[in-house]
């Protein structure tokens, strides 16, 4: 088990800025919650969320291959926007206008090896820089 810490990454602007994710704890399902409070309002803080679910049951007549552990990872980044003033000439708080997300999830046997998981992992990160998975997620055009 490793320590809780910081989570910082750079984003994809010209010139990368580095954001910095502070843990804030498990929620009721015991996900892990990290959020960069960078943003100027608290709906607006990015957050990633960690959860580890590990298949601890061990019945009688379940094979290995049935039994599997799941890490499921999420990114959150929250845009507002503000609505023009009000008739009192108050400037309203901003709200989010939408999130963009995303969430994967690594499922794997108990009888996957270390070499398997760390190949798995790698070779998931490795995709992200796939260039027909580039086009898709930054240009939303598909395969042909």
């Amino acid at each position: 088990m490793s320590a809780v810490a910081n989570i910082v990454l750079a984003d994809a602007q010209a010139t990368p800025v580095n954001h910095t994710f502070i843990p804030l704890g498990p929620d009721a399902t015991g996900a892990w919650w990290f959020e960069d409070q960078s943003q100027a309002n608290p709906v607006g803080y990015w957050r990633i969320s960690l959860l580890i679910t590990r298949n601890s049951s061990i019945t009688p007549g379940t094979s290995a291959s049935d039994r599997t552990s799941r890490v499921k990872v999420g990114l959150h980044e929250p845009v507002l926007e503000t609505v023009s003033n009000n008739s009192a000439g108050l400037t309203p708080a901003p709200t989010v206008a939408f999130v963009p997300r995303v969430v994967s999830e690594y499922i794997m046997s108990d009888r996957a090896s270390l070499q398997n998981r760390k190949d798995l992992r790698k070779m998931f990160y490795n995709l992200q820089n796939e260039t027909q998975l580039v086009n898709m997620v930054e240009n939303l055009q598909g395969i042909f």
